[in-house]
């Protein structure tokens, strides 16, 4: 039986209804609610999953701290910041969507230390994919190469200010699963991407404080996944795409024949998982989000929490990108 609490949040589009829908399978209520100032779409929010109390001023429910124990910050990138503020103020616990901001303006206040009490939303963290990805890369003797790929649509008639938005804002998942998995990371090379005559995104070659290297490739609009591949000299590890996870140990030789007349070599599958396993009750509930709600809660109730990314870390995936684009 879990702790009675009282739930707020902040933002109504699909982001939001991802995390009441997660808090609903734990058995937790939100009874409070806000979207942007005299929203007409937060009634129907509201409507849809039963939140008794509904705020025409998301401002006056980030101030109303005795309503809530805790609080979700799901409203647009470019809000975030100015109720964030007020959360701070509340010192109770919040959980804000990522990417918090774009850039480092306003994250660099965060630069040194976070508030405790703050979690940010890379879910990614929660995926049992990426948790093996990190246990690999703990358990690899020496060094380890790494290969990421994050092909983030791009408009291209955007203005040249605007136009790698989309990146700061959704590639950064990408960015902070590797530091979740390899710690702090620095840029040692990078390069612009030109295809079509157009500035399609970025090369970087990034390191870590134990010397494990990562080639990453933000190449905006290609046909393709995001995707992560470890190498440790004896198995390749692959999220492709980073909900599911295979790893690999040597090679398996199959010898020509009629209908393919090449002798073919193809890598030997040990062992594979995807994010939905022993998940088959919340299978509709959008991954990551179950296990982050959980560490929510526990948060609330103060109990001890793993995993969860600050506003620091938010700070410093952010810099990593600002640095690469």
């Amino acid at each position: 039986m879990r702790k009675k609490i009282s739930l707020a949040i902040i933002g109504c589009g699909n982001i939001a209804s991802s995390h009441i829908e997660a808090f609903n399978k734990l058995g937790l209520s939100t009874n409070h609610c806000a979207s942007r100032l005299n929203s007409t779409k937060v009634k129907r929010f509201a409507t849809k999953y039963k939140i008794k109390n509904v705020w025409k001023d998301p401002v006056k429910l980030a101030k109303n701290s005795k309503s809530w124990d805790g609080i979700v910050l799901s409203s647009s990138t470019k809000s975030i910041p100015k109720i964030l503020e007020i959360l701070i103020k509340q010192k109770k616990p919040v959980l804000v969507e990522k990417p918090v901001s774009i850039g480092t303006k306003y994250l660099s206040k965060f630069k040194l230390n976070s508030p405790k009490f703050v979690s940010v939303g890379f879910n990614r963290r929660f995926y049992n994919t990426v948790v093996e990805a990190k246990k690999f890369v703990k358990e690899s003797k020496g060094q380890v190469l790494c290969n990421m790929k994050l092909p983030v649509f791009v408009k291209r008639k955007n203005s040249e200010i605007k136009k790698f938005n989309n990146i700061f804002e959704n590639a950064v998942h990408g960015i902070d699963a590797l530091r979740y998995i390899f710690g702090d990371l620095e840029v040692i090379y990078k390069n612009k991407i030109r295809l079509n005559n157009f500035d399609s995104g970025r090369f970087a070659v990034l390191k870590s404080k134990k010397k494990h290297i990562c080639n990453l490739i933000i190449n905006s609009n290609s046909p393709d996944n995001f995707s992560l591949e470890i190498e440790n000299g004896i198995e390749r590890l692959l999220l492709k795409p980073f909900e599911k996870c295979e790893i690999f140990r040597g090679i398996a030789v199959k010898e020509p024949n009629k209908k393919y007349p090449l002798r073919s070599y193809s890598p030997k599958l040990i062992r594979s998982s995807h994010v939905f396993e022993g998940m088959k009750k919340f299978k509709n509930i959008k991954p990551g989000f179950f296990k982050q709600g959980i560490n929510f809660y526990n948060k609330i109730c103060g109990s001890k929490t793993k995993s969860s990314a600050n506003l620091t870390d938010a700070y410093k995936a952010q810099k990593i990108l600002e640095t690469i684009m």
